[in-house]
Order: C-alpha cells, then structure tokens, then sequence
C-alpha cells in the first residue's frame, strides 16, 4: 500500500529534496507545503520558526501524510526535535543525512557548510558532523542572499555569481574539500557553484541521502503496483508565482495546479 509523504520548506527548495524521492519512490504519495507568505526563514526568530512548523505539520497530517520529511534545514535545526517528540510519525530531518554524506566524502575533513542565517546561528551542522566525526573542521558560511535570488528564479547570471563568489572565498581560505549546501535551495545553483569553486571541492545535496534515508520507512518498490503517486503542493502565498518559477525549473506539469492555503484550512485527503 503506498505511504502519503509529507514535505515542507520555507519555499521552493524542499523541491529539490521531493525531486530524489521522486525519482526512487515514485508509486508513494506526496503532499508539499511551501510557506511562501514567510520565506525567507533565515532572518525569522527561532520561536516563529518552531510556531510555523507546527502549523505546517498538523496541515500535512490533516492532509493524510503518514511521514514527514523536514526539507527545510533552517526547521530541521530548530524544530525537528520537538516535532519528533510531539507526533507519533516517523519525521526525517536534512541535516544529520548531509553531515553523515560529507564526513564520507571529505579526504582531509575539513568540511564547509553553506546555510541561513539561523541555520549557521544555530551550529546544528557543527554539531552532526562533530558528533559522526570530533575531528573534523568545520567552517560555517551563511548565505543570506541566495534564497532570495532563488526565490526569484534567478539560478545563473553576473547576480547569482557574484553571490556565489563571494560566499566561496572565505571557506576557500579556510582550505574546504567539501561543501555542504544547507539550504534545500541552494541545489538549484550546483552548475554555477562547480564553475565558480576551486577544483577538487567535493559538493554534497543533502536531498541524496536524505531520501536514502526513506527507505527504512517505506515498503520496496518492488512490492506496490499501479500508477505512479499522486503529488499535491500547496502554498501560503501566491501560487502563480510559485508555480511559475518551480516549473521553470523542474518542469512537473502537477505544479501548475498548485493551490494557495491557510493554515487553518485543511485540504482534502489523498
């Protein structure tokens, strides 16, 4: 029987962690929820960040997801522990997935991290990896101009380089072989990030392994027949917007049916 797949971030970029489910789980259900009213989340305060997530997962459970996945790093540091304590659901987080995929492709330990403002603030990068590994380095770069660029659909241009330059020099400085991009937006940039970085940087998408990570909760593939899953995706802001730019650059015809939701409006269940 296929599961109904829960996803929520802050705007587009959990798409790109549903994209790596989608690809190795496609007979499953799945309900996404970008919070485009408050994007971005890396300038809000840590008690916003925990209320909103809140909201957001009562909304995907009344929807009928049986499983969430956290794609949002920023609520992964601040509000995935209390989420676990909270539902009796299974919860999967993008943060422990990319520091455990770093420490296995970092030569020299000496890992990089790419993230929010209140990502970078809470150190829950530092903390995975220096829990897998205590001596590793890690050296933490916050990015508060990307989820915007990306917001905008800008993924390429003069702009989005000179953004990606100048986040990459001081973690070159400090001599990385890996770069974890914390922030499920930051994906949409990989060709721009491997042009501007130095050659050799190992580059780590969390959405990889945390989708691997699925696998421990779902039945096989193998074992469901049928047709592919059924995708919703809802937004708190504008939906024509949202569906503009997610379509640009995903290309899923299920976005243009994107609908806009309060919180405290439930959806129809799958």
């Amino acid at each position: 029987m296929p599961y109904t797949i829960g996803l929520f971030d802050s705007g587009i970029g959990g798409l790109t962690v549903m994209r790596e489910i989608r690809r190795r789980f496609p007979h499953h259900h799945m309900i996404y929820l970008g919070d485009t009213k408050h994007v971005p989340y890396g300038n809000r305060h840590p008690e916003e960040l925990i209320r909103l997530a809140f909201t957001i997962v009562d909304f995907l459970v009344a929807a009928g997801a049986n499983i969430i996945v956290d794609a949002c790093n920023t609520t992964s540091a601040l509000a995935l522990p209390l989420l676990k304590k909270a539902y009796n659901l299974p919860f999967i987080g993008v943060i422990e997935p990319g520091a455990r995929e770093a420490l296995r492709l970092s030569p020299n330990k000496r890992i990089g991290v790419w993230a929010t403002q209140a990502t970078a603030a809470s150190q829950a990068h530092l903390q995975a990896i220096k829990s897998l590994d205590p001596e590793a380095q890690v050296f933490l770069q916050a990015c508060p101009c990307l989820v915007p660029l990306i917001e905008a659909g800008k993924t390429r241009g003069p702009e989005v380089e000179r953004a990606v330059r100048e986040y990459m020099a001081p973690l070159e400085q400090q001599d990385i072989d890996t770069l974890i991009l914390g922030c499920t937006h930051y994906p949409f940039l990989t060709p721009v990030i491997k042009k501007m970085a130095q050659k050799g940087i190992k580059i780590v998408d969390p959405a990889l392994p945390t989708a691997a990570e699925l696998e421990g909760f779902l039945p096989p593939e193998n074992a469901l027949s049928g047709e592919k899953g059924q995708c919703l995706f809802y937004v708190t802001g504008d939906p024509g917007r949202f569906a503009e730019i997610a379509f640009q650059l995903l290309g899923w015809p299920e976005l243009k049916y994107t609908q806009q939701i309060k919180l405290e409006k439930l959806p129809l269940a799958l």
